[in-house]
């Protein structure tokens, strides 16, 4: 199976997680999240770090076992303007670009205590940086519906360095 092939389709069931589990009576509008932030983001050939933008939601599954949650994040980020530079001839040529898309991933936390998290999420980009993409991280809990996050997110190309404010109502 091809790796688009393979993304299309756990982001096709990413999408399709809330009406099934509400057609088995078991979706909790509780349960959703919603969050945005910004990041720092570095390829590799690139001169210039860029500095961009990611909104997502997401829905918590629950508990796996003791301190140990599931959840599935469905968002859209921008890399930012980041430059790249190559020598020619000795005629020195820059040129700009960004990367922008859709993903799908899921995240694993571990409560440490009531005010931290370990956050590790593993998904696809479907973006103009398509591929596997996974992070890890750490959350603090402002209270029980603010969350503020810092992540290392690796995807093909692209590394980022996150600051996310997570809402859930």
């Amino acid at each position: 199976m091809k790796l688009r092939t393979l993304a299309l389709l756990t982001f096709s069931a990413a999408l399709a997680v809330p009406p099934l589990a509400a057609a088995q009576g078991g979706f909790d509008s509780t349960k959703l999240f919603f969050g945005a932030g910004i990041s720092q983001n570095d390829a590799s050939g690139i001169d210039d770090e860029g500095t961009g933008f990611q909104i997502f939601g997401g829905y918590e599954f629950g508990q796996l076992a003791r301190n140990v949650s599931l959840d599935a994040e469905v968002g859209y980020m921008d890399s930012g303007d980041m430059k790249a530079c190559d020598t020619f001839f000795g005629i020195r040529q820059c040129a700009e670009g960004d990367a922008k898309g859709l993903w799908a991933t899921g995240v694993g936390r571990l409560a440490l205590n009531p005010q931290f998290d370990l956050i590790g999420r593993l998904g696809f980009d479907f973006g103009d940086d398509d591929g596997l993409m996974f992070g890890i991280g750490g959350g603090f809990n402002v209270n029980k519906q603010t969350q503020l996050r810092l992540e290392l997110v690796e995807r093909d190309e692209i590394s980022s360095l996150q600051f996310n404010f997570v809402y859930r109502p």
